[in-house]
Parts: C-alpha cells; sequence; structure tokens
C-alpha cells in the first residue's frame, strides 16, 4: 500500500476516506472502491498458501499476531519477527493495524518486542555459541527505563512482561524498573 503500484488510488492505500466537518468530529469511511483492502484488485490476486489455506496480502496484515504465527508455522524467519509481539502480550494485535490505534502502554510493549527481535536476528545456533558470543548483538550494553510497567496490565500479561524483560537481560542489555507493586516485579 505504500507504492503507488498496489495501492488503492482512491484511498491511498489507507482503506478509508477522510471527510472534514466543520463543527463536529472528522468522520472516516471505508473506501469504496477497495472495500477497506487498501490495495488494487491485481494486487489482492496474488496469493500464498500454507497447510491448504490461501490468502493474499489484505487476508494477512487482517490476521493477528496469533493467527499469522499459526498460518507461517513452517517459516523460521517469520516466527523469529512476530514471536517477541506475543512474548510481550500483543497476540491479538492485527497485524496491519496502525500505529495511532494503539493505547500508550501497546505502542510501548509494540517498542519493546522490537528489541527483543532486533536481540535474536544476530544468534548463533545454541551448539555453536561460547559464553562471550552470547552476550553480543546489536543491542547489547543498552539500559532500559521503566516506570511503573505493569500498571493497568492483568497479572498474566505481567507475567509475560517480565519474561520478556528477562530475554533482555539475557541478551546483554541492562533492565532498571520503578513500580510500586513490588510483587509484580519481583518475579
Amino acid at each position: 500500500f505504500n507504492a503507488s503500484d498496489g495501492r488503492c488510488p482512491t484511498c491511498g492505500g489507507n482503506g478509508f476516506e477522510h471527510v472534514e466537518m466543520q463543527f463536529l468530529s472528522d468522520v472516516y469511511l471505508r473506501c469504496p472502491d477497495c472495500d477497506g483492502k487498501r490495495f488494487r484488485p491485481e494486487t489482492l490476486e496474488v496469493t500464498v498458501e500454507r497447510d491448504g489455506r490461501t490468502a493474499n496480502i489484505a487476508d494477512v496484515l487482517a490476521m493477528t499476531v496469533n493467527e499469522a504465527l499459526a498460518f507461517f508455522n513452517d517459516d523460521a524467519e517469520i516466527a523469529r519477527v512476530l514471536a517477541p509481539l506475543a512474548d510481550v502480550g500483543l497476540e491479538y494485535v492485527k497485524l496491519g493495524q496502525p500505529v495511532p490505534t494503539l493505547s500508550g502502554g501497546e505502542a510501548q510493549r509494540l517498542k519493546l518486542a522490537g528489541f527483543l527481535a532486533e536481540a535474536t536476528k544476530s544468534k548463533l545456533p545454541r551448539a555453536s555459541r561460547s559464553n562471550s558470543d552470547r552476550m553480543r548483538g546489536p543491542i547489547r550494553g543498552t539500559l532500559f527505563l521503566f516506570d511503573e510497567p505493569t500498571t493497568g496490565l492483568h497479572f498474566d500479561d505481567v507475567a509475560k512482561l517480565m519474561r520478556a524483560l528477562r530475554k533482555l537481560l539475557a541478551a546483554g542489555t541492562r533492565v532498571r524498573a520503578l513500580a510500586r507493586n513490588r510483587d509484580a516485579l519481583s518475579r
């Protein structure tokens, strides 16, 4: 949708049309040409097949992280990139969801997932790593400061967050978290 050859010419690949209202909130209407799918018909004809299921780019972008992990279960690179999203508790987010629609906490966890994905990017196979290699990577030496990272999270989500923070520590980073809920951070 970010290339003129593939995106819908009517909505510019947004999937909606923006209607400015003078005295009311602006209105966003689903694009009448692409029906919110953001792509030209010829782009939507390109599909990928996995385990007897077929999906085009609009179908993939409509998948949640968990659905995409299941659909692309045989592709290690896709799993490597998507797994950190599930690790930080964003398994329900759709792949094509616009970033501005995320809450502040979801946006922070999305950023954290990006660092986790970066940490796994340069990992060597476990059998061939020495102790010094285990700590190498693009984020080694980074200091992460968290202010009340567990506020508003369910206990299960707090546990996922703590596992994600431990993965950051294993990647050679330093993590400092300030929280009133000491029980959450003692995990």
